[in-house]
């Protein structure tokens, strides 16, 4: 079930930190809810998902104004802090789209010095027992429990969505980051366990279910009174969304050989996933830059056979470099990441053009968490031929919701002005088409734009 409304004794039990009793709310003014334990109000859209999507136990109270803040791609949006979340406005994007959350479990991870890392053994105790346990494959921790209980408990709201989904639960917490620990906290032990957006508290002296209780990880970043809004992948402000970069050497530190020039590797940041190619394989991920350091998860990668002697050396440090925990430097245009044993990769920033946009669709409902992007820059100029394919991108969404960001390159070279191009986009599940566009989105010749939004019909 979601939260929606709570009685007096519920929240009673929800509130915990610096603020022990329960939130006097007010209508100061039509739209506003206003909290006397923190003097702040909540109104409008903000308003409207707080008190949709789990209220109090989920969010807690407003710890500041509604106000402009810079996100990590430099734009200025309208954004609020709780005690346990940042909930930022995006007008731009389709409701339930329109309001979007913190990582705040990574920033907070981050912020201590404590990049997560993939699970081990010990942590796939519980993968078997499917009433009490779930493995996330994408991260290799387990949720059991009482944490896994409390995890499918909430959820945000989805049109159209009966009680609460996995893809729900997974918007609003995302994926465990750590696996359950004994952790102090505000003097005493509680075991924990750290998720992308919520740290999730066992408190024993709390009866169910509301013996689990969600960390107040916006008042914790907030300590130093920094209202900005952290960038995805934590402190490491190259590795963000859009930067790419073209393996020029691998090898040692003290040792380095060129890249192989046949087909260029590359490196790629969205977010909080890091993708790219081997010169043999694709590759794809997640990662968490803080400081001078990064750490990626593990790498989901293609089987192609290296063709070369030099191929099979450069994937092979391509990949042990790319796991675990490194190191990595920017220096103008070239990053450089070297491994705790000396593997070394350098980088250069790599310069594109490309057509960008989302692919969106206008249905109320939610993609399952197999659900698979394709978006492809295809040659539509013949006829009475098959359209050629000039670029492509898959898109794996892992519970993430529409809309999703695309980024097709292209060597100009390619493009003729008296052609015609266009963007196609699918959505499949399990190898079954569920989404496609059926109207065509030209772009880059004959005045067309090179960044555009592709809506996709249901089939």
């Amino acid at each position: 079930m979601r939260l929606h409304t709570f009685g007096a004794a519920v929240l009673l039990a929800l509130v915990t930190g610096a603020f022990g009793s329960l939130p006097a709310a007010t209508m100061a003014q039509s739209n506003e809810r206003c909290f006397s334990e923190t003097g702040f109000c909540i109104s409008g859209r903000i308003r409207e998902f707080w008190e949709q999507n789990g209220g109090l136990a989920v969010f807690g109270l407003p710890l500041g104004p509604q106000q402009d803040v810079t996100d990590a791609g430099g734009r200025t949006v309208q954004a609020q802090w709780f005690e346990r979340h940042r909930l930022e406005l995006h007008p731009e994007n389709p409701v339930p789209y329109d309001v979007l959350l913190g990582r705040l479990g990574a920033d907070r991870l981050a912020q201590l010095g404590r990049p997560w890392q993939p699970g081990g053994a010990s942590d796939e105790s519980g993968a078997g027992d499917a009433e009490r346990c779930r493995l996330f494959a994408e991260t290799g921790h387990v949720v059991c429990d009482q944490f896994l209980e409390a995890w499918r408990r909430y959820g945000l709201s989805f049109p159209g969505v009966r009680g609460t989904s996995f893809e729900e639960s997974l918007a609003l917490f995302g994926l465990p980051l750590t696996a359950a620990t004994t952790e102090t906290i505000d003097g005493k032990e509680y075991l924990v366990q750290w998720f992308e957006r919520a740290r999730f508290e066992l408190h024993p002296e709390n009866q169910p279910p509301y013996n689990v209780l969600f960390g107040r990880l916006g008042a914790e970043l907030n300590s130093s009174g920094n209202q900005a809004a952290p960038a995805p992948g934590g402190d490491g402000q190259v590795l963000v969304a859009g930067s790419e970069w073209t393996l020029v050497s691998f090898g040692t530190t003290t040792a380095a050989e060129s890249a192989a020039s046949a087909r260029p590797a590359t490196l790629a940041f969205d977010g909080e996933r890091v993708g790219g190619f081997s010169g043999c394989n694709r590759f794809n991920g997640l990662y968490q830059a803080t400081g001078d350091t990064v750490t990626f998860g593990p790498l989901a990668v293609t089987r192609a056979a290296c063709t070369t002697d030099i191929l099979n050396r450069q994937e092979s440090t391509v990949l042990a470099v790319l796991q675990g925990t490194a190191r990595y430097t920017v220096e103008a245009n070239t990053l450089t990441i070297t491994a705790a044993d000396g593997k070394e990769l350098t980088y250069r920033a790599a310069a594109r053009t490309a057509v960008t946009g989302t692919v969106t669709y206008l249905q109320r409902s939610a993609l399952p968490p197999q659900a698979v992007i394709e978006v492809k820059l295809l040659d539509v100029s013949r006829a009475d031929a098959p359209a050629i394919e000039i670029a492509s991108q898959t898109i794996q969404t892992n519970g993430r919701q529409v809309p999703f960001a695309f980024e097709l390159p292209y060597d100009p070279a390619q493009i003729d002005p008296r052609f015609t191009y266009a963007v196609q986009a699918r959505i499949t599940v399990d190898g079954q088409l569920a989404f496609i566009n059926t109207e065509r989105f030209a772009v880059i010749t004959q005045g067309n734009p090179t960044n555009i939004e592709v809506v996709v019909q249901p089939v």
